[in-house]
């Protein structure tokens, strides 16, 4: 059984989600790092997906959050980065992916087909997109965004994978001249390193703490070796 969160802010769903994996979770590893994994996947749908979220705010690592957006702004490359959702989105084999969509439901407003895929055919390379589709809908001038995530580290980074894609979302309702509306998808390998398993446990209890992300100190070996 997938397990499912339905939330009306995104930092309410970050806490159902972190509850999810703390309470199905299997244990399992990612190289030489345990953690906890929903082995069935978590599906979400957030009602109000909106970027300023006072419990993001009080418990995301404004370091984090400031990169993910980094990573998401058009013409964006970092240089202890493989690659940038930035050029995914809006330069992926010289394409604009983002005004790819945008055009596509202007052309045919009903459409079942603005959706990008962020990965390369036949792609070696031992770090992928954690992101790998996205899919727009416009429905009772509403515009909906899907995604699919093969994989998302829920105590780290989801809460930040949210926030970049509600503003991208707002952005292309913006320019769609519509209202934003359902931001809603699906995490193959959504899981809790077991480093952030203190961190877990004092979102859920609404414990102040510093939350410093600790991903390239203490994530999986090839993480903290750097990319190549």
């Amino acid at each position: 059984m997938v397990y499912s969160v339905c939330a009306q802010t995104l930092g309410e769903a970050w806490k159902k989600s972190i509850r999810a994996v703390q309470e199905g979770g299997e244990s399992h590893f990612d190289e030489d790092v345990p953690l906890l994994e929903l082995r069935q996947g978590l599906s979400l749908t957030i009602s109000e997906p909106r970027v300023e979220d006072p419990i993001i705010e009080r418990w995301g690592d404004p370091q984090v959050l400031a990169r993910m957006m980094k990573k998401f702004a058009i013409g964006t490359k970092m240089s202890d980065r493989p690659f940038t959702y930035g050029e995914l989105i809006y330069s992926k084999n010289g394409v604009d992916q983002f005004a790819w969509m945008v055009e596509r439901i202007r052309r045919k407003p009903e459409t079942k087909s603005a959706t990008i895929s962020l990965l390369s055919e036949g792609d070696g390379s031992p770090n992928l997109p954690c992101l790998v589709c996205l899919d727009a809908k416009l429905r009772k001038g509403f515009l909906d965004l899907h995604f699919f995530f093969r994989s998302q580290n829920v105590v780290g980074r989801q809460y930040a994978n949210l926030v970049a894609l509600a503003d991208l979302q707002a952005r292309m309702a913006s320019t769609l001249s519509c209202k934003v509306g359902n931001l809603s998808g699906y995490a193959a390998s959504p899981h809790i390193y077991e480093y952030d398993y203190d961190h877990a446990q004092n979102i859920l209890a609404g414990l102040e703490f510093e939350n410093v992300d600790l991903f390239y100190t203490h994530g999986p070996k090839s993480i903290r070796g750097g990319y190549s």
